[in-house]
């Protein structure tokens, strides 16, 4: 597999007390609409620094849990108990206080700083049984304050679900510039915040990929004059160009091992998909025929790859077996389906068809069974990625010009908007688990 090197971020640190197991409080993450998990967040205790910190964290961990549609966050003017320095040396919590609010969880957290660099304790505690259920440090600069919050958040869900978080997962996409032209990749976290810009050479930088490890991407560059991958790396910034097959070309997905890339190349005028070595040149044909092939989304278990295809005389979606010959049309939602992403449980497939004059957001099983209407909206709904659970998709809503990223739950119960800041935003890629 081939290695990026990864930006440090935080150190995480154990604490050395009892958390407790077999707490009565469970959330059935599969069974929407049922009863919210009341939760308090009051305001952190920050002995000096950032005082700002002190609602800071709180009000990052409430953000990330009630994207989830199953945590109900108390109003913080409810609480009757303040949290001070000596709830983490020994002094128990008022638990009756915070069950007369209703609450049945309670995170409290107490930040220490030094210099540039800061520890933050954070607990989750049972408030019906008294019982502290998780208790988490974590160490590093002050500016990562939101990905310590996001990881404590993901511990959150994980102690009352049994599901892993995907609270510090980031979307790369691309958007032109505020001032500028061509168009630049981005990347931002999955509240909406802490946007960074990863290109900059002003020209046409399209279609971000992320490595398996969450440390890269590839991506399309118009840099020379012609449209060729790249793959950064995202700590150093260093990038590499991809061996130069055929003329137009675009990332697909990497390989589950990290070892290929699968990439639209075009070859004497005809488009097709190919397997690429990171490790070495070999090139590889994996799908190809009459008419053009593009766009390949490999799944997880690296076996097959869906592909968009004209064969048909308009584009549609296909799967084909890797090693074999076996190929079969999926879509059947309108005459025009793009942008297949494999979920990563390897059983749904998510696209986007044109259907009544409008682009709307499909899933449908590998065998192209059980077609769904994902996501549709009052624009068009395309490009879409499936979150690293599987029950997410970041999308792009385009009308009249306009256009911004947007979430919603494959269920089609729940979106939200993620980010409109800059012109023509387009081809978002969610992140692996960091």
């Amino acid at each position: 597999m081939i290695r990026f090197a990864k930006p440090l971020l935080l150190s995480l640190l154990f604490l050395c007390l009892p958390s407790v197991s077999g707490a009565l409080l469970y959330i059935d993450i599969n069974a929407p609409g049922g009863k919210l998990m009341p939760v308090a967040l009051p305001d952190f205790v920050v002995a000096s620094g950032d005082a700002s910190l002190a609602r800071g964290f709180p009000e990052a961990i409430g953000g990330d849990l009630g994207m989830t549609s199953l945590f109900d966050v108390l109003p913080r003017q409810a609480h009757l108990e303040r949290i001070v320095p000596e709830h983490f040396g020994g002094r128990p919590l008022s638990f009756p206080d915070w069950k007369m609010i209703g609450a049945e969880a309670v995170v409290i957290g107490k930040v220490e700083f030094r210099g540039d660099l800061m520890t933050v304790e954070m607990r989750l505690y049972d408030a019906t049984l008294g019982n502290m259920m998780v208790g988490k440090k974590y160490a590093g600069p002050v500016r990562q304050f939101r990905k310590m919050a996001h990881k404590f958040a993901n511990e959150v869900l994980y102690a009352f679900t049994g599901v892993r978080g995907i609270f510090d997962t980031e979307i790369a996409f691309s958007a032109r510039p505020e001032k500028g032209r061509g168009k630049e990749i981005y990347i931002i976290g999955l509240d909406g915040q802490e946007l960074r810009q990863v290109t900059d050479n002003r020209s046409f930088n399209l279609f971000p990929r992320w490595s398996p490890d969450a440390a890269g991407l590839a991506y399309t560059s118009y840099r020379t004059g012609v449209p060729q991958i790249y793959l950064r790396n995202l700590a150093t910034g260093k990038e590499r160009l991809l061996p130069q097959v055929g003329n137009s070309k675009s990332p697909g997905s990497f390989s589950p091992s990290g070892d290929f890339l699968y990439a639209t190349l075009s070859v004497k005028g005809n488009s097709d998909i190919y397997r690429m070595s990171l490790t070495g040149s070999a090139v590889q044909k994996v799908a190809g025929g009459w008419g053009i092939e593009v766009s390949p989304s490999v799944s997880p278990d690296g076996k097959s790859v869906a592909f968009v295809s004209n064969r048909s005389g308009s584009p549609q979606i296909y799967v084909k077996e890797i090693d074999s010959s076996d190929e079969r049309r999926v879509s059947q939602a309108g005459n025009y389906s793009t942008s297949p992403s494999w979920s990563p449980a390897g059983d749904r497939i998510a696209f986007t068809s044109l259907s009544g004059g409008r682009y709307s957001i499909y899933t449908v099983r590998p065998d192209g069974s059980d077609q769904r209407l994902a996501v549709s909206g009052s624009g068009d709904c395309v490009d879409p990625s499936f979150s690293p659970d599987g029950r997410y998709l970041v999308y792009t809503l385009r009308k009249n010009g306009y256009s911004e990223l947007k979430i919603g739950s494959v269920d089609g119960r729940w979106q939200r908007g993620l980010f409109k800041g800059l012109p023509a935003v387009g081809s978002p890629s969610w992140s692996p688990r960091q």
